[in-house]
């Protein structure tokens, strides 16, 4: 095993990742790779037609810069057309993936419209629609804003009537998109993680665990998918599994799926073991029986709703 660098500060990694284990809403970082990224020949390998470093490479300070979990989420919409609904989902996907959390005040309005590339004109019918919908609680005057309320518990409410709208074509179409995303994720974690980072999967492994309700074993469950890609040291891997959690997390934990958090828990456990091996062959065997098992016990739950 090649010897693990171990960062300069207690709280943070080579790649700039910062922990996530703090108080609700706290962001971490990933460190993307850029096209112009210089690396020593021997300490490359090579992998398709891209060139992978090696764990341990020192990254430039644009790569290190980073970006976290949250930015993701709020990441500028692409293409044209109507952005409210977009808008409607990008914050939903926050919230559900506990990355805001009850209580939380929203950014201002010409702040968050600048985040996520829209007019504050978009971004008001935006509110106005989670605001009709109980997520978003808006306040007049000194000290006001518009406030996260009671979010979690109407969002894990819809999730089984969204379930028996979807096809059982989209349902497998999704879990193929999170079965590659999620091997991809840890083949690249065990190449590139850090100490640090192992330790912050452990927490999140051991975080479900020892959760006693839905909610929070799925923001624990979630949020090791999305750490792990963040590990991997890549931002497109850090959005698309974002992306995903967003969309598959309150189904996989609906109670009728009967997922236990400590058998998941160590399946994480197990996973973070290879990582910290750099056995990316079983990284990937472990992440992607874990989606496969997930996504077959959702199709049949479709169908049995069907």
């Amino acid at each position: 095993m090649r010897p693990r660098p171990s960062g300069t500060k207690p709280e943070s990694t080579a790649s700039g990742a910062t922990a996530i284990g703090g108080g609700p809403g706290q962001d971490h970082s990933v460190a993307p790779r850029t096209s112009n990224s210089r690396v020593h020949s021997s300490s490359v390998r090579w992998l398709g037609s891209s060139y992978i470093p090696h764990r341990g490479v020192a990254l430039s300070k644009q790569e290190s810069a980073g970006l976290t979990a949250l930015g993701a989420v709020l990441a500028p919409l692409e293409g044209g057309g109507p952005k409210t609904e977009a808008v409607v989902q990008r914050l939903c996907a926050a919230i559900s993936l506990g990355l805001m959390v009850d209580g939380q005040q929203l950014p201002s309005e010409t702040d968050l419209a600048g985040q996520l590339g829209v007019s504050t004109m978009t971004l008001r019918e935006a509110l106005a629609v989670l605001r009709q919908q109980g997520i978003v609680q808006t306040k007049r005057g000194r000290g006001g804003g518009s406030f996260i309320r009671g979010a979690a518990e109407i969002l894990e409410s819809s999730s089984l009537v969204r379930l028996q709208e979807m096809s059982i074509q989209e349902l497998r179409d999704l879990g193929d998109e999170h079965f590659a995303v999620t091997g991809a994720a840890a083949v690249f974690a065990a190449r590139r993680g850090l100490r640090a980072d192992i330790a912050r999967l452990r927490s999140l492994a051991d975080r479900l665990k020892d959760s006693s309700e839905p909610i929070s074993a799925r923001r624990a469950d979630s949020r090791f998918h999305i750490e792990m890609a963040v590990c991997a040291q890549s931002t497109r891997l850090t959005r698309a599994q974002v992306a995903l959690q967003a969309e598959l997390s309150a189904l996989l934990w609906l109670p009728r799926l009967k997922l236990e958090p400590a058998a998941e828990a160590a399946v994480h456990r197990d996973l973070v073991d290879a990582i910290e091996r750099e056995d990316d062959a079983r990284a990937r065997e472990l992440a992607e029986s874990q989606i496969e098992s997930r996504i077959r016990r959702l199709v049949a739950l479709r169908l049995e709703l069907s």
